[in-house]
């Protein structure tokens, strides 16, 4: 899952937030496409986020803008929020249109179908100016395309086991350390509406990363660097047949938001997500909090994935270039690298930012670190495969539902995705 909840007023949040997005964008052709313009003399960066009304988040970016508009009073960021359901298909139209937004702030799995469409500059130059390509993660890898940077990486993460231990040790089970033992456990604690797994059982985006982390978990994949396709290969077969067997022990028909409730009550023993979920945790009543904890995914590789990144758009004026570039700089400073992990408590892409009073606060954080570290991604490492990671997805999404709805067998729904996709290449 991506992290995705306040939402201040103004001109620009307007036009962005209705839903007449075909007049907005007949509005930015005719105006030559500008994001932000000027108030009152100072420069206007447009800069919508999904993360504007999500909790810890918004909380870091509203710290860090307020301390880049102290050191460029001059510039005025302009932060709001669009809903993530919506946040890639609003952002597609106006970028298609030419409106885009100064800041540009994605999703990290689609920034190279934005990349592959020449809407974001590269920024190898600006780079080789720093000290991000020696420091961070090596999932900043995922922002590169035809070997060029287009962004920096905002959070790259390893998945976790999230538990409840009361459950668990009801079933005389301890924690999960294989697939196996992990469906064991699920297995014994399911019944009379308590279920041992959760997981998206509905159509949705996250049934490729649930799925994908399955298979990489297991040391198979989906897809090969130089192109091809593996998805009916044995390995991804066979950590197809755990995901699957994992979700015949979840409720069916809930999203992720739903899977979230019902661990936080009780209702489902055991998940894998990011450690953003750890901020949810604190959600749960006193009956179940003690009872709800972390560990190591249990697979004998660790999956993981790329959440979100920043981004500068393609043609932007160069005054505002500067002054994005500057941000985005801030932003990936030591200082506030740290506020990050204390703020959001989830690992800052710069190595060494878990700071000892964040550990002391959160001691999971060492976990959430090391997992990083580790992680294999889930997402396709090939150009091509990244450009239209969209129809990868939903194909993907597709053979999740056949998984969790059908009795067919997991290698041929194997082999029907393996052929989707490789027609999805061709045409």
């Amino acid at each position: 899952m991506a992290p995705a909840p306040g939402r201040p007023a103004g001109p620009s949040r307007r036009r962005v937030l209705t839903l007449g997005l075909a007049a907005t964008a007949g509005a930015a052709l005719a105006g030559g496409g500008a994001g932000g313009g000027s108030a009152g003399g100072r420069t206007v960066l447009e800069f919508p986020s999904w993360q504007a009304a999500e909790g810890s988040f918004a909380l870091w970016w509203r710290e860090l803008i307020a301390a880049f508009e102290e050191a460029r009073p001059d510039v005025e960021v302009d932060f709001y929020s669009i809903p993530y359901d919506s946040y890639v298909d609003q952002l597609t139209i106006r970028f298609a249109a030419g409106d885009r937004p100064e800041i540009t702030h994605l999703p990290a799995r689609n920034a190279a179908e934005f990349a592959g469409r020449g809407w974001l500059t590269p920024l190898a130059d600006r780079l080789r100016g720093t000290d991000i390509p020696r420091t961070w993660t090596p999932l900043q890898e995922e922002m590169e395309l035809n070997g060029e940077a287009h962004g920096v990486l905002l959070l790259g993460y390893g998945y976790t086991l999230y538990y409840n231990e009361r459950l668990l040790e009801s079933a005389g089970a301890g924690v999960p350390t294989t697939p196996e033992e992990l469906i064991a456990a699920a297995e014994a604690i399911t019944g009379d509406g308590i279920y041992g797994f959760g997981a998206t059982t509905t159509p949705n985006p996250d049934n490729y990363t649930e799925l994908a982390a399955f298979v990489v978990g297991n040391g198979g994949a989906l897809s090969t660097d130089d192109g091809g396709f593996t998805a009916d290969s044995d390995a991804a077969v066979a950590g197809l047949d755990l995901y699957r067997r994992a979700l015949a022990q979840a409720p069916r028909g809930i999203q992720g938001q739903q899977r979230n409730e019902l661990f936080l009550t009780g209702k489902i023993a055991m998940l894998l997500d990011g450690p953003f979920l750890l901020n949810e945790l604190a959600g749960a009543s006193e009956a179940h909090r003690p009872h709800l904890k972390v560990a190591r995914a249990p697979f004998p590789h660790v999956p993981g994935g790329v959440s979100n990144s920043i981004h500068m758009p393609a043609g932007i004026d160069p005054h505002k270039a500067d002054a994005v570039w500057e941000l985005i700089a801030l932003a990936s400073s030591p200082e506030w690298q740290r506020r990050y992990t204390e703020l959001t408590l989830n690992p800052a892409p710069r190595a060494d930012s878990a700071t000892a009073r964040a550990l002391e606060e959160t001691p999971e954080l060492a976990l959430f670190q090391r997992l990083a570290d580790e992680a294999e991604s889930i997402f396709p490492g090939n150009q091509t495969h990244r450009e239209r990671f969209g129809r990868v997805s939903d194909l993907v999404s597709a053979a999740a539902t056949s998984l969790i709805t059908t009795d067919e067998p997991t290698a041929s729904i194997a082999a029907h995705l393996q052929d989707e996709l490789e027609a999805a290449m061709e045409s």
